[in-house]
């Protein structure tokens, strides 16, 4: 089946995903993967021109939300799988880790769409039963303790990120089983979209408000 072709955007965001062959855990701490992604993240800010507005580590995937001013996915994307790949295998020579192949992507390129991604690329910590609140979980951008001095984030809001209240509150409203369906149905088309008899479904989750 021939790849479809890659939707190029200096506008709006895309959201990337990627998991490690056969699905298998990292062969190293969890501690060390992060601390591999966010050196390489660095470098494809640096180098390649990438916007990170969002990012967090699974046991054996990642999210990204991200935009590429000079419409170069699939530079950022290469660079970064293939480096990240060798730094693992350094640090653990005895079990080959590879990602799974091709990386998955969606062109965000509405507000509401990009609103409820966000959120469920937060929750995803929540829904595997590893935290309770969004901030909890260590290997996040949204982590109080996460440095963005090196690593500017660049997230679409209109309210403060991370310290205001109202925000981690809406970050934690959990989503009902059919609305992570709807949002993960959304994300498996390389345009973000929801299906037309589901708008009204998808229109009444909530949306983040600026501060009053």
């Amino acid at each position: 089946m021939p790849r479809p072709q890659l939707m190029r955007s200096s506008l709006y965001p895309y959201h990337i995903t990627s998991r490690s062959y056969a699905k298998e855990f990292f062969p190293i701490p969890l501690q060390e993967v992060w601390e591999i992604m966010l050196q390489q993240l660095y470098f494809e800010v640096r180098d390649h021109g990438l916007a990170i507005h969002a990012f967090i580590l699974m046991g054996n995937h990642f999210h990204l939300l991200c935009k590429t001013p000079r419409e170069n996915i699939d530079q950022i994307m290469q660079s970064f799988l293939r480096k990240t790949s060798i730094r693992i295998n350094l640090k653990n020579p005895f079990k080959k880790f590879n990602w799974e192949g091709r990386y998955r992507w969606s062109l965000i390129d509405s507000k509401p769409h990009y609103y409820q991604v966000y959120r469920y690329i937060f929750q995803n910590p929540i829904r595997a039963q590893l935290c309770l609140n969004v901030e909890d979980y260590k290997f996040s951008t949204l982590h109080p303790n996460f440095l963005p001095l090196s690593l500017p984030i660049h997230a679409c809001l209109p309210m403060a990120f991370g310290g205001d209240e109202g925000h981690l509150r809406w970050l934690n409203e959990i989503y009902e089983k059919q609305h992570v369906e709807l949002i993960k149905l959304g994300l498996r088309r390389h345009q973000f979209d929801i299906n037309k008899r589901k708008v009204k479904i998808f229109n009444k989750l909530t949306k983040p408000q600026a501060p009053s």
